[in-house]
């Protein structure tokens, strides 16, 4: 439970530290992993079309969409129905209502996605979206985590969108303006600077090593600097440290 507690509070953590789709790719993967999970996908739909984050094959991805598969994917037409938790399994395929919703989860079990859950969001108009982690292999154990802890899964696809729609459905992809670190970033290296390691600040934000490098990796890549040392550099020069 201490370990569940810590991938969640983690998750949150790099929630905020998130502001494009690479950064919100990378912490929902991480996310996925340490639930025991293979994949994640995030599927918005707007007016102007779906907005697809997800750790899936990009062949399958491409697949899925150019199939329409999105038009008659049980979990996203249903996605509007009271209940927020949909659990799937690849051989419903046979209980399928059409010959193209078969070839769906037939499609999906070629690429081995063989079963997961589907985090409904509640919609408006023609707007809803839906968070789904996905395992390529079934197993009691799996089972009975997701029977015990669907209310936190369905905190994490809730929270999840709620950053997404903040930050990438209200600002353009290619970046943030203002400061370029935000206040976790710069804490890490700050404490880097005064000769910290990432298992020290682990333990001081109580998240992983893992975590952690997220948010060091996110400063260096914003500060457009080569290494991690030169991250500190360009930090301390610019006065962006404690």
């Amino acid at each position: 439970m201490n370990n569940l507690k810590r991938a969640c509070n983690e998750f949150v953590d790099c929630l905020h530290s998130a502001h494009t789709e690479d950064d919100f790719r990378r912490v929902a993967e991480r996310t996925a992993h340490s639930l025991g999970f293979r994949w994640f996908a995030y599927i918005g739909h707007r007016a102007n079309g779906p907005n697809l984050i997800s750790s899936y094959p990009k062949s399958w991805t491409s697949h899925y969409f150019r199939e329409g598969y999105d038009n008659i994917d049980p979990v996203l037409q249903e996605s509007r129905s009271p209940s927020r938790m949909f659990l799937w399994d690849g051989r419903e395929a046979r209980s399928a209502k059409s010959a193209k919703e078969r070839r769906l989860f037939d499609d999906a079990l070629s690429f081995k996605i063989r079963t997961g859950l589907t985090v409904r969001i509640p919609s408006t108009q023609n707007q809803f979206a839906a968070f789904t982690l996905a395992v390529d292999d079934r197993s009691l154990g799996l089972d009975r985590f997701i029977e015990t802890s669907q209310d936190m899964l369905q905190t994490v696809g809730l929270t999840y969108h709620a950053h997404v729609s903040a930050k990438i459905g209200r600002t353009p992809l290619s970046g943030r303006t203002g400061i370029p670190l935000t206040q976790r970033e710069r804490q890490c290296l700050a404490w880097i600077s005064d000769g910290k390691t990432m298992q020290d600040i682990a333990e001081l934000l109580d998240v992983t090593p893992r975590g952690v490098k997220f948010h060091l990796d996110n400063a260096r890549r914003n500060l457009s600097a080569l290494t991690l040392p030169h991250a500190v550099a360009l930090a301390l020069r610019q006065g962006l440290l404690p």
